[in-house]
């Protein structure tokens, strides 16, 4: 008989021994005992009758439009929602713009980009605040209304 091959004995040292009888049952014993321990509940098993189980599914649907129309308001067709309808006394203000800026805040260079075609592209992130100067005719009342905003600028790198 030939001699067994050293990595044949040295795998056979490193495997672990089998499990002996002993040790097989009280596991399986453990594992009985656990399983038991854990009961589900009994719960009763009711019919119901033959007219629910059957309408269940149209039942459903209608309490659930009922549900949808009850939730959406009603807007009569050609007339405005309340909200939006305005008095008969109101009269429309008229508001004159007198000027309109946009000035630069912020400046920051964010780096070279990659833009979806592959090419690389020089992103700065600018923030910008527009300006507008409104005057109300009626009152005579001056108001301004600043819109800050941030824009990234890509700008196309053709020269490494």
């Amino acid at each position: 008989m030939p001699a067994p091959n050293p990595i044949e004995t040295a795998l056979a040292r490193l495997m672990p021994p089998a499990l002996s009888q002993a040790g097989q049952r009280s596991i399986e014993a453990m594992l009985d005992e656990l399983a038991a321990a854990v009961s589900l509940p009994a719960t009763p098993v009711t019919r119901q009758p033959l007219w629910a189980r059957r309408f269940r599914l149209p039942l459903g649907i209608a309490a659930a439009l009922a549900v949808l129309l009850a939730l959406v308001p009603r807007i009569p067709t050609g007339a405005l929602p309340m909200a939006m309808a305005r008095p008969a006394s109101a009269k429309a203000s008229a508001l004159v713009l007198i000027s309109e800026s946009d000035r630069v805040e912020t400046m920051s260079d964010e780096g070279w980009v990659a833009d979806p075609d592959g090419g690389a592209m020089q992103a700065m992130r600018v923030r910008v605040v527009e300006a507008n100067t409104l005057r109300d005719e009626e009152t005579g009342i001056v108001v301004q209304v600043s819109d800050p905003r941030e824009e990234m600028i890509l700008t196309p790198v053709t020269v490494f």
